[in-house]
């Protein structure tokens, strides 16, 4: 019993220690780009801006080889395309548009990366139990065994699996007890999907409203684990009030909204404005092609965005 409870406590720390990590950046990608603009050193994180355009890990690690022409000639082409008005300049809402896209690209491009390490007979399904033996370590009747068990420290444990389970069952809209592509998407990047939304917002309110009074107090948002250190609380408390919109001090099912399910926009709109501040030279708020392709280092380096995503075949 003692190595199992061990075994479960540290899936337990890990999956949480995880989870956090992903509620903060939430997609990696979207949600928080100041955080990204820069690496722990204080220096601009410009692979960050060429993934935002690419649209691919895959690709701006491809487009890394390019020589600088080369990676102009494709920035010039994609310019076109994101030229949605064709008036010869792309405009803050146009290319905010084109990197929304391209957060989604990245997500389902994580996404499928997973789903495909996770689909072990590779039938183009993810059964919940192919889904705990890959991410738990363990079979559908260990988890049977383990939520019988009544020690105090499987409790954490049994609830992830109880909430990890529910989940899946409402990712599955088919209800054929599995996951496809398509559905293992919504199960983890639940934000880009509005029927997982409600799950989503019920997992954090039942999390952090410790007094069950329906709202989530800024100690409860704060200090949920009676622990942490000053400065991770002085965030948080900047964090807390930003969502608390009508300053009462808690936040209601509303105003956790943008906390639990962020929109790709408020990202993808600064993530435009940094790039338009680089590359506008004659600060008309808007990109010329020239503008563009001069500083493609700003926007692709050596590369180009999700070229074989967004241009024709014959174009490659």
């Amino acid at each position: 019993m003692k190595l199992v409870c061990c075994a479960v406590l540290l899936l337990v720390s890990c999956h949480w220690s995880c989870g956090d990590q992903e509620q903060t950046q939430h997609g990696s990608h979207h949600v928080q780009s100041d955080s990204h603009h820069f690496d722990g050193n204080g220096e601009h994180n410009a692979h960050f801006d060429h993934e935002a355009i690419l649209g691919s890990k895959e690709l701006e690690e491809e487009f890394d080889t390019l020589p600088p022409e080369e990676a102009k000639r494709r920035l010039s082409l994609l310019y076109k395309q994101m030229d949605v008005d064709g008036d010869t300049f792309v405009t803050e809402e146009e290319l905010m548009k084109w990197v929304m896209e391209s957060f989604k690209k990245l997500d389902a491009e994580d996404s499928l990366e997973e789903f495909e390490k996770q689909d072990k007979d590779k039938d183009g399904k993810l059964t919940w139990r192919e889904f705990i033996s890959e991410v738990y370590g363990y079979n559908s009747e260990d988890m049977e065994d383990y939520n019988k068990l009544t020690d105090d420290d499987l409790e954490d444990f049994n609830k992830v699996i109880s909430e990890d389970q529910e989940k899946f069952k409402i990712a599955d809209l088919n209800k054929d007890e599995a996951l496809d592509e398509e559905e293992y998407r919504a199960f983890t990047h639940p934000y880009d999907y509005v029927h997982m939304h409600e799950i989503e917002l019920t997992r954090a309110q039942k999390d952090y409203d410790k007094d069950g009074d329906g709202y989530i107090s800024k100690l409860e948002y704060v200090k949920r684990d009676g622990e942490g250190d000053r400065e991770m609380e002085i965030y948080e408390e900047e964090q807390f009030s930003s969502y608390d919109r009508d300053g009462d001090g808690k936040l209601d099912r509303e105003e956790i909204v943008e906390w639990v399910l962020p929109s790709n926009r408020e990202a993808s709109l600064e993530e435009a404005q940094h790039l338009i501040q680089h590359a506008d030279t004659n600060k008309d708020g808007k990109l010329s092609e020239e503008e563009m392709v001069d500083k493609h280092d700003e926007f692709v380096g050596s590369q180009a965005t999700n070229y074989g995503g967004y241009l024709p075949k014959d174009e490659l």
